[in-house]
């Protein structure tokens, strides 16, 4: 804006007469001389005004340099923020000028005044001081001197303050003191106390003096002075800042001299006005304190005393551990003696505290990362001839049994040489272990793998073995060995008492794997031996194995037993009687109780409209009609059945009998229409190419044999009416090479049918086998290709091996949508229960993934709605929907899935779950019970160590949050010394906090 204004005042001159044009060019040398007055009195506001003005209308070089000078210096003198800049700025434009000496100083005091000790420095190290005036050379020697102290350079500051001491009137009495104040700083208090002699009553440096004066004596260990000195600073100076420096050298002079009780007080006044009191005298307080009984107070001081790894610290986290003790609180001594027993500063402290550390570790079961193993292995290794090593070798034993992390036991005990019996009870039991973790996980192999290995043991330990018996059953029996299944479920029940847990278990198992080898009659027995030792009659399994007895005289043809049998079970299990119900009227029916058969399922149907044998009961319904020549009714049964459950496995089966019914009845048109759709609707299936024979006989019985054969001409060359011999045997060929063994001569003979034939009436099968070949090669995609041709084509035969492979590919390429698309199709028309089972855990997964967090919740509410899922089917659900329902805000209903999950922390879901409540708990600001929640978690341990590092690590953040900053530390350090795993989310979350302690 003043630029704009001065151009139009120097266009509006042009008009001026020549007299206006002289007096202007006298102007600007008028300006420069009275700014210059005004700079030289020292008025730098008014001179800075006036040289601003002369500056742009100056043509003179020289004046306007020194004009410009004036201006810069103004600034520095007037405190102007930025002066230093402008007075920079001078230099850069002027870099010879005569000035710059002073400049430099000045520059330099600027940043002085700012406290910027290097950059004042670099600015008086460029000037020199015999271009100042006198006063600005003493000014210029205190500020050198004083910046050089600030940057730790004592030597130069020593020589500049000891010539201010002999040759200044102004700094003498300063350059005195900071001379003995860097004799003092350096440990050379007789030279400094010599020093502060002569200033010991002066008005600026007396107090000063007297406290340095305390402290060089403390540091020369002039005890009894340092005392007396600290107590006269403390009567005349009372409130000085120094005071609780004081209280220090009293309290620290008095515990060193044995006075611990005259000691505390002091102390006390001391950390009472330290936020950060020193180290040791913090060690010093608390010993004092446990001489006292005063044991909290000992602890809170000891913590105090805790820093940098050096001796102090591991002294005082063995203070600690030792004084925890005394208190009863064994959790926080085992941490402080794990933090003690990490270095060796003082070995004969390491020792003490390792022993008190594993000790604790195996008394409290309090060692999530299975260290107490590893440090009475340690301890012995470095401690051979230490006092507690009998101890030591008793505690090993048995701390094989208490430890969660059964490999690095079993790793262990294969350490030792010659281990005992005691040795070998742990031993078999761990394998066991073993073994139970890896059938959680899911590794049926695996598991028997360690179950054969506890059962090689003999009988060290009879728990061990017979659980192994029992667990090794189950594995076999996931992986389909029916008959080892049956064995091993044998020897249970003979060794196990019935008293056991899993006894009654043993015999229901045991009916089941005779069961699934058609053994019905010693099924019959085995599930028998279930009932009459199962105590709890409301168990699912209870009513299930009344099913499968009637199920086993259903086959047996014992009807009568069958009906009973199914009976009872109905009535021990209301919540899922449907299959007893149906079961019950199949068995009426084969007892020609036809009019029973019926009023039976129209009574399942009304009781249980959800149940997953409606299409069944049906299907069974229609049939009892027809039996008793009551056709009409069973037309529209079966209309129920095609029109309700279209996707149903019975579907194409009632369409066939809804032909054959319509037929019978002499309504062909009807008869035409049912056989044609389920010949659009499952084409190339066996019932399709029923219909289509169906199908000729109804058109013969209209005299329209050329409709039906213009509509069968019309269909793909697998549905008509003669199929093609060269077409079977093609396929058939092909099939046999597969059937042989040879994958890839058979991967050539499909393809050459499917070239040759790719409408074929084996067009779905020779797809589905090429899917299985390029799937055994590795080549997923190729092999998705091919089962997505199954899946299109619709046939029953294959269509749940198709989409199971289908929706587990998708998913895992990331196309959830798709693989969302047929966990729908394969829950809706899976031929069997478990089809159904993995379609609906997949939607759960797919919507999950997707985000659909509330439709997720839904569909693992449905799941879990089934009483015959697994536990492992059951926890992945429960688990989904407890992290969808947080995702959506329903916290509390989230917390009650994870509380269930929380029970077993075998499964990762159920550590993971652990982690969850303790955050959320904290998160809440509940702090007790998240320490509570991990405490717990701790206690019961898990396999998946990271959940527990990630509980850990909300445990410090709790003892943060409660003010607990020393136990939130030891935590961290703890984990982070102990922890095997890898991941870098946690070491990093561990070194963020630490360095924030």
């Amino acid at each position: 804006m003043k630029k704009t204004i001065f151009l139009l005042s120097f266009v509006l001159a042009i008009h001026l007469t020549m007299a206006q044009r002289t007096v202007y060019h006298h102007q600007p040398l008028k300006l420069f001389n009275q700014g210059k007055e005004m700079f030289l009195e020292g008025n730098y506001t008014g001179a800075q005004e006036l040289l601003l003005q002369y500056v742009p209308v100056s043509s003179d070089r020289l004046l306007k340099e020194e004009a410009k000078y004036m201006i810069a210096v103004s600034s520095f003198y007037k405190g102007v923020e930025n002066s230093g800049d402008r007075m920079k700025e001078f230099l850069d434009e002027y870099p010879e000028s005569i000035y710059h000496h002073r400049l430099k100083f000045l520059i330099g005091s600027s940043h002085f005044d700012k406290k910027e000790w290097k950059l004042a420095r670099f600015w008086f190290d460029q000037a020199d001081l015999d271009y100042l005036i006198p006063a600005e050379q003493e000014e210029f020697s205190f500020r050198s001197a004083y910046a050089n102290l600030q940057l730790g350079n004592r030597e130069e500051a020593y020589r500049l303050f000891g010539l201010l001491s002999k040759n200044s009137r102004k700094y003498r009495d300063a350059g005195n003191f900071y001379a003995g104040y860097i004799d003092y700083s350096t440990g050379k208090y007789e030279a400094a106390l010599s020093r502060f002699e002569s200033l010991r009553n002066h008005p600026e440096f007396g107090e000063q003096v007297a406290f340095y004066s305390a402290q060089s004596t403390f540091f020369n260990n002039r005890l009894d002075e340092a005392v007396r000195l600290a107590e006269s600073f403390l009567n005349s100076y009372p409130r000085s800042e120094h005071a609780t420096e004081m209280y220090r050298i009293l309290g620290n002079s008095l515990y060193r001299q044995g006075k611990t009780t005259t000691a505390i007080p002091y102390y006390e006044n001391y950390f009472a006005a330290t936020a950060q009191p020193l180290r040791g005298d913090a060690y010093f307080m608390g010993l004092s304190y446990v001489e006292a009984r005063k044991y909290n107070e000992a602890v809170q001081m000891f913590q105090k005393a805790v820093g940098e790894r050096d001796a102090l610290t591991q002294n005082a986290l063995l203070q600690i551990g030792q004084t925890r003790l005394k208190l009863g609180e064994k959790q926080q001594a085992q941490m402080a003696f794990e933090a003690a027993s990490r270095d060796n500063f003082d070995p004969k402290v390491r020792e003490t505290a390792m022993f008190n550390y594993a000790l604790l570790a195996h008394e409290t079961n309090f060692s999530v990362f299975s260290e107490s193993i590893t440090l009475f292995e340690n301890f012995l290794k470095e401690f051979p001839a230490s006092p507690y090593t009998d101890q030591v070798n008793d505690i090993l034993a048995e701390t094989f049994l208490t430890t969660k992390d059964y490999q690095a036991a079993l790793a262990a005990i294969n350490r030792i040489s010659r281990p005992g019996r005691r040795i070998l009870e742990a031993k078999q039991m761990v394998l066991f272990q073993l073994g139970a973790q890896e059938f959680i996980n899911g590794d049926m192999n695996g598991a028997v793998q360690y179950f054969n290995n506890a059962i090689g043991m003999g009988d060290y330990d009879l728990k061990a073995r017979n659980n192994s018996y029992y667990w090794r059953g189950e594995a076999h029996y996931r992986m389909g060995n029916y008959p080892n299944a049956a064995s091993d479920f044998q020897v249970f029940t003979q060794k196990a008492s019935p008293a056991d847990e899993n006894y009654a278990m043993g015999w229901y198992n045991l009916g089941y794997a005779r069961f699934k080898q058609n053994q019905f009659s010693s099924a019959v027995a085995a599930f028998q031996q279930y009932v009459a030792a199962e105590n709890n009659k409301s168990r699912i399994e209870f009513a299930d194995a009344h099913n499968r007895i009637g199920d086993c005289y259903y086959y047996n043809r014992n009807f009568a037993e069958a009906e009973r049998f199914y009976s009872v079970a109905a009535a021990a299990n209301p919540a899922a009687a449907d299959y007893a119900a149906y079961q019950k009227a199949f068995v009426m029916g084969l007892q020609r109780n036809y009019q029973g058969k019926v009023d039976a399922l129209d009574d399942l149907m009304r009781r249980y409209p959800n149940s997953q044998y409606i299409d069944d009961a049906l299907y069974e319904k229609s049939r009892a009609l027809v039996m008793m020549n009551r056709e009409g009714e069973a037309i529209n049964v079966l209309q129920q059945l095609v029109s309700n459950y279209p996707n149903s496995a019975l579907s194409s089966q009632a369409g066939i009998q809804l032909g054959q019914l319509y037929y019978n009845t002499g309504n062909y048109q009807n008869s035409i229409t049912a056989y044609k759709n389920v010949i659009s609707k499952f084409p190339g299936t066996d019932d399709a190419k029923t219909a289509l024979l169906s199908l000729e006989t109804v058109y013969s019985e209209l005299n329209d044999i050329e409709s039906y054969v213009n509509y069968a001409n019309s269909l793909p060359g697998g549905m008509r009416i003669t199929v093609s011999r060269q077409d079977s045997l093609t396929y058939l060929a092909a099939e046999s090479v597969y059937m042989r063994g040879s994958k890839s001569e058979a991967e050539s003979a499909m393809l050459r049918y499917l070239q040759s034939y790719p409408n074929g009436a084996y067009h779905t099968d020779a797809n589905y086998y090429l899917g299985l070949i390029a799937d055994g090669n590795g080549n997923k995609q190729q092999a998705a290709s091919y089962f997505r041709k199954v899946a299109d084509a619709n046939s029953v035969k294959y269509l749940d091996d198709a989409l199971i492979y289908l929706s587990a590919y998708e998913y895992n390429n990331g196309n959830l949508n798709q693989a969302l698309a047929d966990y729908s199709r394969l829950a809706n028309s899976g031929r069997n229960q478990n089809s159904q089972q993995t379609g609906q855990m997949g939607i759960v997964r797919t919507q999950y993934r997707l985000g659909s967090y509330h439709e997720a919740a839904r569909a693992a509410t449905t799941l879990l709605a089934n009483a015959n899922l697994s536990p492992e089917v059951s926890a992945e659900a429960r688990y989904l929907r407890g992290k969808s329902l947080q995702q959506v805000n329903e916290v509390e209903k989230a917390m009650e899935d994870f509380q269930l999950l929380a029970q077993d922390t075998r499964n990762v879901y159920g550590a993971e779950a652990q982690f969850i409540l303790a955050d959320t708990y904290y998160r809440w600001k509940s702090y007790d019970r998240a320490e509570s929640q991990v405490k717990a978690f701790m206690q019961k341990g898990t396999p998946h160590q990271y959940w527990m590092a990630r509980a850990l690590i909300v445990l410090s953040d709790t003892y943060r949050a409660k003010g607990d900053e020393f136990q939130a530390k030891q935590y961290l350090e703890s984990l982070k010394n102990n922890y095997k795993g890898a991941e870098a989310d946690i070491q990093q979350m561990i070194n963020e906090r630490l360095s924030n302690l």
